[in-house]
């Protein structure tokens, strides 16, 4: 499914007198080449590099790909993390993704709830993601796929992940609800929303993350780097008011 045309985010700091500029771009996820943020990336990219002097760094939300062959094609594959490593690549400019690692997120999460919800948190989110895009697979296959990935983390659970583990979790959790429900699925992973174990769960897993990247934003600008950052929109909402704290403060 394509991604919704949403308002798309941006954030600009400098040029500074060393020519040195941060750009964050909030965006929706999806791989759908279509989507007119892909456009935008595009000329966002070139207005940075023209702007921009001396070294600079990309950060990608998703891990860095080893092989990508055209701009579109790296966004079918990849959504928008594919189409920013692809520009990246082109210039032959550092990439980096600013937070923790997959273990460490679920290291950090299992200190602070239950094994058992923190797992079935992530497979959530993952199906959330499956109707954001154009779909190659069933619901079935994602859910085969979603919980195979996430048993590579059962020695942080201290259970076997699996498919029938994970039905069995969401019945005790949800009841009858359907599974296959992209506005359930929409609400349960949406950080802002209180309303269930799994949005805290989720809202902790964003907090996690932003924190490090913002960590790594003040990092590579306090090294001159000038910064493109392709995340999505609500990680730009969260981060926008402390990136303007830390101009305020003098610390960017």
């Amino acid at each position: 499914m394509e991604g919704e045309h949403k308002e798309i985010l941006t954030f600009k700091l400098g040029p500074t007198s060393n020519n040195q500029v941060l750009y964050f771009f909030g965006v929706s996820h999806t791989n759908n080449p279509k989507h007119p943020q892909f456009e935008q990336i595009q000329k966002l990219w070139t207005e940075f590099l023209n702007d921009s002097k001396g070294e600079r760094i990309v950060f990608v939300e998703g891990r860095i790909q080893k092989t990508l062959s055209t701009y579109e094609e790296s966004i079918n594959q990849y959504g928008e993390g594919g189409g920013i490593q692809w520009l990246a690549r082109q210039s032959d400019i550092e990439m980096l993704r600013p937070e923790p690692d997959d273990r460490k997120q679920r290291e950090l999460l299992c200190g602070l709830y239950d094994t058992n919800d923190v797992a079935y948190t992530m497979i959530v989110q993952s199906l959330a993601g499956w109707f954001r895009h154009i779909r190659q697979s069933t619901f079935e296959e994602a859910i085969n796929k979603s919980t195979e990935r996430e048993s590579k983390f059962s020695d942080i659970y201290k259970f076997v992940v699996d498919g029938s583990w994970f039905l069995n979790q969401h019945k005790k959790i949800f009841g009858e609800q359907s599974l296959e429900d992209k506005q359930f699925l929409d609400l349960i992973s949406d950080p802002r929303r209180g309303d269930t174990l799994i949005n805290n769960i989720v809202s902790s897993r964003t907090k996690i993350r932003n924190e490090f990247i913002l960590l790594e934003i003040k990092k590579a600008w306090e090294s001159q780097k000038s910064v493109f950052i392709v995340y999505g929109s609500g990680h730009l909402s969260a981060l926008e008011l402390e990136l303007k704290k830390l101009i305020n403060n003098n610390n960017l």
